[in-house]
């Protein structure tokens, strides 16, 4: 009997789904009955990760660790977070619970440290909070991460993920696909080696994308690590 897995969602419902939708492709299932039981909890309130680090708005761990709970509750046996922000209170939301919440942070910097030497340049494109509290830096010490400057990261990153075409609001769309790719664009001069979707949403942007450096999304990650804990 493979065990329940559950889900922080709601950061945003978009990338909610994508977790769900990478789960059950990665799931070796020869019929229907071969899946994995998901609990699911799309809690679109919980407050913006970002505007918290940034000093600008509540704090969203009491959110997260009802959330954890009452998926405990639910019967949850292990739980993942669909949101790489919210990895920076990741500790907290484990204090709360019994269940062991996978980081996914943690396991990207696994997979980076399997495929490319110490320094090794890395486009990294995430979150202005996750950027402005190292907290990529903190998994991904050994990496050369290359950000954008602040107004790349303001008016293309953040833009595409939080502005009025953004796709928290809209959904992807060509426009803040765009606005990613030129973010890309003004990083290669580092000659990067990879390029990391720190955001899930970015990922969102990335899916499908012919890029000239590999891609490495935290989701997929971290969704291979739940199928896998589940089935043991």
């Amino acid at each position: 009997m493979s065990k329940i897995v559950g889900i922080i969602g709601g950061m945003g419902p978009l990338s909610t789904l994508e977790l769900m939708r990478k789960i059950i492709q990665r799931t070796p299932a020869r019929r229907e009955q071969d899946h994995l039981r998901l609990l699911v909890d799309n809690r679109p309130e919980i407050p913006d990760r970002t505007d918290f680090l940034l000093g600008k708005g509540p704090s969203p761990v009491p959110y997260l660790q009802d959330s954890a709970r009452l998926l405990e509750q639910w019967g949850a046996q292990l739980l993942g977070m669909a949101c790489n922000t919210a990895h920076a209170f990741v500790e907290e939301v484990q204090a709360v619970v019994r269940i062991p919440v996978l980081n996914m942070l943690e396991l990207l910097a696994e997979e980076l440290r399997r495929r490319f030497p110490t320094g090794a340049p890395i486009i990294l494109l995430a979150t202005t909070g996750s950027l402005k509290t190292g907290l990529f830096q903190r998994y991904l010490p050994e990496f050369n991460l290359l950000v954008p400057d602040p107004e790349v990261q303001e008016k293309l990153v953040m833009e595409a993920v939080y502005g009025k075409q953004g796709v928290k609001t809209v959904g992807v769309k060509e426009q803040n696909r765009q606005q990613i790719l030129h973010a890309v664009d003004s990083l290669k001069k580092g000659s990067p080696v990879g390029l990391i979707a720190g955001c899930t949403e970015i990922g969102l942007v990335l899916e499908g994308v012919t890029l000239e450096i590999p891609l490495f999304n935290p989701l997929d990650v971290l969704a291979e690590k739940l199928v896998e804990e589940a089935r043991k």
